[in-house]
């Protein structure tokens, strides 16, 4: 980061209602690294029930304020109740590339020409809520040509499992026979599982219980949470090679090489039947969105 900007004011800031900010004015021409949101009037993290964030019209990332902060303490970032990260970096990456390969190039040539953020904002309170982003020049420069063009993405689903045992749940994206994805983590919101076992071209790459996943985090560093369980393939903070790539596109091709993956499973464990969310943090080139 090298620039630090205010953004022009929310729209629409009200209880029980969703508040709009127009971020390309800001940010545009620029490589976007984060969105600060400052809350105020009785609103805090706990009152933003969703928050997308659309390009051209698209929504790229979605996810609610406690889940936004449950994730950024996994990552060992600070809580405030009345400050919410919106973060594109990687800031645990041990190398440049990886430190910065999820955040968002606005230049022209991006294709990029709308970029909101909306906030469902919950009812009972006087809300304020302004915003502030974080940002780096954009274009070539020596060793991200790889990166460049790549960006974060986040998606929310809901998963119910009906009983205990072990169940495959749809995780967005991950199959390879609509095209995959390239995830850097699947955060879970529930308080039933137990272990997880992640299948790729039928073999078991990762299997463990979440006591073991939460213990082998903490030595990296991580901050387990109550009530969330992650998938976490990047632990050791790098990202090459490391990421879990369903992508069914061959190694070989020129423009968006693939993994040439055919099939992929993700199962958990669960002491009892319960509906939660999941949140998937992938890479994705820009002209895939």
């Amino acid at each position: 980061m090298n620039q630090l900007k205010p953004c022009q004011a929310f729209q629409n800031v009200a209880a029980s209602s969703t508040a709009i900010v127009d971020l390309l004015p800001t940010a545009g021409g620029n490589t976007l690294e984060a969105i600060w949101l400052t809350l105020g009037g009785g609103n805090t993290i706990a009152n933003i029930t969703a928050w997308r964030l659309k390009a051209n019209g698209k929504t790229i990332r979605e996810s609610t304020g406690p889940h936004t902060d449950t994730i950024n303490q996994f990552y060992g970032y600070n809580s405030a109740a009345t400050q919410l990260l919106i973060d594109f970096m990687f800031q645990p990456g041990r190398t440049p590339n990886a430190h910065q390969a999820g955040a968002l190039e606005l230049s022209a040539n991006s294709g990029i020409k709308q970029l909101t953020l909306e906030v469902d904002l919950g009812a009972g309170v006087g809300p304020t809520m302004s915003a502030h982003v974080a940002l780096s020049p954009a274009g070539p420069r020596p060793g991200e040509e790889r990166i460049r063009f790549i960006m974060l993405k986040q998606t929310k689903a809901t998963i119910n499992v009906p009983a205990a045992g072990e169940f495959a749940i749809a995780i967005p994206h991950s199959k390879p026979e609509a095209g995959g994805s390239v995830f850097m983590g699947v955060h879970m919101f529930a308080a039933n599982i137990t272990s997880l076992r992640v299948r790729r071209q039928g073999i078991d790459e990762w299997t463990g219980s979440v006591t073991l996943l939460d213990e082998i985090q903490t030595y990296a560093k991580r901050v387990p949470q109550a009530n969330h369980v992650a998938f976490d393939p990047v632990v050791d903070n790098i990202v090459a090679g490391r990421v879990w790539d369903t992508t069914s596109r061959s190694p070989a091709d020129p423009v968006r090489p693939g993994a040439g993956v055919t099939s992929a499973e993700f199962l958990v464990t669960v002491s009892g039947a319960e509906t939660f969310d999941v949140e998937t943090l992938e890479l994705i080139y820009l002209n895939d969105y």
